[in-house]
Formats: structure tokens, C-alpha cells, sequence
């Protein structure tokens, strides 16, 4: 389904959106998560200070100091402190007041001599001192208890939730104004960064925009991709697809060009044989001597179509094929040696001379059939158009796992500009002439297809003493 700009307009607060969502919501989790933190740190750094105000009551008393001096330094060192409010009372075991400071009195006990309620846990308490939080003259206060080793007095210390307290206690408020300005940072980065990937989402519609027009440009720097790792991914992508439908329309070509040499090159024989049948056919007074001649002409071009199709049928088949199977061990040596036996009686090369030199157990792996069918088109193609006295087919050397060979002639060669082509379908460095020579183009292509078919490479140079030297790798038997 193919996306309207207005849908894809859209895409970028469709992202944004539940992005900005998700950021917030883990904000919100940590910011809950270190406020209650923060605050436990807090009340745990008063609660120590109130402990160490008791320490220092049963201290003084251990020693045998006056606890009411004592409790009048602590009142004069906390001054102007996060604990100016605290209440400081100390009692005997009996519920008589020891020490207090006269600006407010610790009341533990009613006026009946009995603990009021709330201190029966802090004075009943299995550990020397205690801590918790209780209403004082209705006053919610952390009050925390003391216990001398003998049991003998208890220090009291009360902090009312007053105003510098619940201040220590808040969170300042620079953290509440860091948290929003990191927020908002983290939420303008993640708007350019849903652009950044928008962006690419346009481009890619663009993209599939042009595919459907059929406008795609040749140049990929033309498309506008964000730079980094997502829009190198969507450039590598328009490169693949680009180079696809290349190769897609350079094959296209390619089989349209074949199919109309194939048409031209079927259209001369069948033309010449349907002319010289036609004028049998019409002449019903023609001599027999002429008719034979005809007859005999007809048959010529009956052959030559029948070696052009079936050159063209092992080119298609090579073509299909990656590669040759049912490949067997080859010696060379026999090889060339019955090309040899085959030219000396089959006068295959006319006048020119076939001489090899091949080691006696140099072995390949290969098709025999098929790299003999390449070996005789090369021989072909030296007899009929080299204009050379003498063919070389010669061993080079064995490396890498592979036998290297050159077939070569003394003859003309060809002009450089040929050179790269003499391996394409159909081509003929000089149609005219090769046509007299019977030439279809499909000798070479059908040496090159079988090389490589067989896991080889081959190719073609101008010698340096004249002629033609094809240079071709079979693979080595181990």
C-alpha cells in the first residue's frame, strides 16, 4: 500500500509522541525513586544527630559531668542550626527530671507520675537508645531515647517538623529546575532525532515515488539521507536497487541483441536455401548440372545452419550452467597429441602446420568432450582467419593449483580495438571476409564459455611475433 504525503506527514508525531511518552514516564521513575532517597537520606543524617545528642548526655553522666551544663552547651552549640528547635530532657529511673532546657520540656510523664503514651516504646526498648516520630503538644516531632548503661537516667531529645527542619528535609529546588531542563534538552533531542529518521522515511518515499515513474537518477548524491548509520543503510539500499534494475536492463539488452543476431544470422543461410529451392522449383527446364550445383549449394547452407544452431544450443547450455558436471581427469598430453592424429588426416587447418608441447602427465580436471569441442574452435578460428603458416598449442607452467596454456599462430592478428570483443556472441572483426570463410562468432564465445565453465579463465592478446596468443588456466588433477 503505497503511503500518502499526508500519512507521512503524520509519521513524525506518531513517533514523537509515544517517544517523548516513554522519556517522561523513566523521568518520572527516577525522579520519584531519588526523591524518596533522597529524603530517607535525609531523616537517617537527623536521626543520627539526635542519637549522637543522646550520646553525649549519657557521656557527660558516665563521667559524672552536671548533665544541666551539659544540656545548656549542646542548646548553645546547635544555635542557629537545622537543630535550633530540639528539645532536650534527661530522667532518672525513677521519672525525676535530671537536665532540661528551659525553652521547652520534654513531658514524659503525666501528672500522675505515669508514662504518657507513645514513650512506653522508646523507655521499654531492648536497645540502649530508639528513635520514631510522635506528637509533642501537637507538634509531629522526631524524638529519639537514651539509655545509660546502669539504666540509671534517660536522655530524651525532641525535633519538631518545624520550618528549617522540613527545609533540610525538601529537595533543593536547583535539582527540580535541573531535572526540567534535562528533560526538555532530552526532549528537543528527541524530536531532531525523529526528524533525522523521518527524513529518511521521506526519502525512501521519494525514492519508491521515482521507482514508480520510472525517473530514478544515476546519481545516488542526489537523494538527500541523513548522515548517519540509518541513512547510510537507505543509501546502500537505493545503490543495490539501482544496480539491480541496471543489470536487469543491461540483460534485457543483451538477450534482445542475441536474439537479433540469432535472426540475422539464421535469415542468410535459410534465405539462401529457400532461393536456390524456389529457382529449382520454378525452372522446370534447368538443366541438371545446374540444378545439382544449386542442390549442392543448398546443402552447404543446410550444414552451416545446422552448426549454427548447434553452436548456439552449447552457448545457451554453457550460459545456464556455472559450471560443468560429470568433470573427469584429463590428460593433456593424449589430448593434444589425438588433435594432432585428427588434423594430420581430417585436414582441418588447410596448409597450416598443428604443433604442441605438452608434458607427458600433465593432468586437468575438466569435461573432455567439451574442452576438446573448445580446443578445435580455437584451431578453426587460426585456419580460417589468421592467414598464418603455423599453430602452437604449448604448456607455460603448474601454480597455484592450476595448468597454464597458450595457443598461438604466426599469423596477422587483429587490430587492439578488436581485442576486447572477440569473446561477445555474433562478433566478427571483419564480416565480410568471415562470412566467406563460413565464420558464425559463436567459435570464440563457445572457448571462453567452456573454460570457465570448468572452473578456468582464458584470454586474448596480440603476440609479439604476429598473431593471435590466447592464454587459458585449467584446473590441476591432485
Amino acid at each position: 500500500m503505497k503511503l500518502s504525503k499526508h500519512d507521512i506527514s503524520k509519521l513524525h508525531w506518531k513517533l514523537f509522541f509515544p517517544l517523548i511518552g516513554l522519556l517522561w514516564l523513566i523521568i518520572g521513575i527516577t525522579i520519584i525513586y531519588f526523591v524518596s532517597h533522597e529524603k530517607q537520606r535525609q531523616r537517617e543524617n537527623l536521626e543520627n544527630r539526635l542519637l549522637n545528642v543522646g550520646n553525649t548526655v549519657v557521656d557527660a553522666y558516665n563521667r559524672g559531668e552536671d548533665l544541666t551544663e551539659t544540656v545548656d552547651f549542646i542548646r548553645l552549640f546547635i544555635d542557629n542550626t537545622t537543630l535550633a528547635p530540639l528539645r532536650i530532657t534527661v530522667f532518672d529511673s525513677n521519672g525525676k527530671m535530671v537536665a532540661d532546657n528551659s525553652s521547652a520540656t520534654i513531658n514524659v510523664y503525666d501528672s500522675n507520675g505515669k508514662i504518657k503514651p507513645g514513650f512506653e516504646s522508646l523507655i521499654y526498648h531492648n536497645d540502649l537508645s530508639a528513635v520514631q516520630d510522635m506528637m509533642l503538644e501537637n507538634d509531629r516531632s522526631m524524638v529519639c531515647s537514651k539509655k545509660s548503661p546502669d539504666g540509671k537516667i534517660y536522655a530524651f531529645a525532641a525535633l519538631p517538623y518545624e520550618r528549617e527542619v522540613l527545609t533540610f528535609l525538601s529537595i533543593n529546588p536547583m535539582v527540580w529546575i535541573a531535572i526540567i531542563l534535562l528533560g526538555i534538552v532530552l526532549s528537543v533531542l528527541t524530536f531532531f532525532g525523529v526528524r533525522a529518521v523521518c527524513r529518511n522515511v521521506y526519502a525512501l518515499r521519494d525514492f519508491a515515488e521515482a521507482v514508480s515513474s520510472d525517473r530514478l537518477p544515476d546519481d545516488i548524491d542526489s537523494w538527500q539521507f541523513s548522515k548517519d548509520e540509518l541513512g547510510d543503510v537507505s543509501k546502500h539500499l537505493l545503490t543495490l536497487y539501482r544496480d539491480r534494475i541496471h543489470a536487469e536492463q543491461e540483460k534485457i539488452l543483451h538477450e534482445r541483441q542475441i536474439g537479433m543476431s540469432v535472426s540475422h544470422e539464421l535469415k542468410t543461410p535459410v534465405g539462401i536455401i529457400k532461393g536456390y529451392l524456389d529457382t529449382i522449383l520454378e525452372s522446370k527446364d534447368m538443366p541438371e548440372e545446374l540444378k545439382n550445383k544449386f542442390l549442392v549449394r543448398a546443402k552447404e547452407n543446410t550444414d552451416r545452419l545446422s552448426t549454427l544452431i548447434n553452436d548456439l544450443s552449447m552457448v545457451m547450455r554453457l550460459q545456464e550452467q556455472s559450471s560443468v558436471h560429470n568433470s573427469t581427469i584429463i590428460n593433456f598430453h593424449r589430448l593434444a597429441a589425438q588433435l594432432a592424429e585428427d588434423i594430420k588426416h581430417g585436414q582441418v587447418t588447410g596448409k597450416m602446420e598443428f604443433e604442441y608441447s605438452i608434458p607427458d602427465k600433465c593432468l586437468v580436471v575438466g569435461h573432455e568432450s567439451l574442452l576438446t569441442n573448445a580446443l578445435l574452435n580455437l584451431i578453426y578460428n587460426s585456419a580460417k582467419h589468421s592467414g598464418g603458416s603455423r599453430m602452437f598449442l604449448r604448456w607455460i607452467k603448474e601454480e597455484d593449483g592450476f595448468h597454464t596454456f597458450t595457443f598461438s599462430d604466426n599469423g596477422m592478428g587483429v587490430e587492439n580495438e578488436h581485442i576486447g570483443r572477440l569473446f561477445d556472441l555474433f562478433y566478427r572483426v571483419d564480416s565480410g571476409r568471415t562470412r566467406k570463410t563460413g565464420g558464425s562468432g559463436l567459435g570464440l564465445p563457445i572457448v571462453r564459455r567452456v573454460i570457465n565453465a570448468m572452473g578456468g579463465e582464458v584470454s586474448v592478446q596480440n603476440g609479439s611475433d604476429g598473431g593471435l596468443q590466447f592464454t587459458f588456466r585449467l584446473p590441476a588433477a591432485v
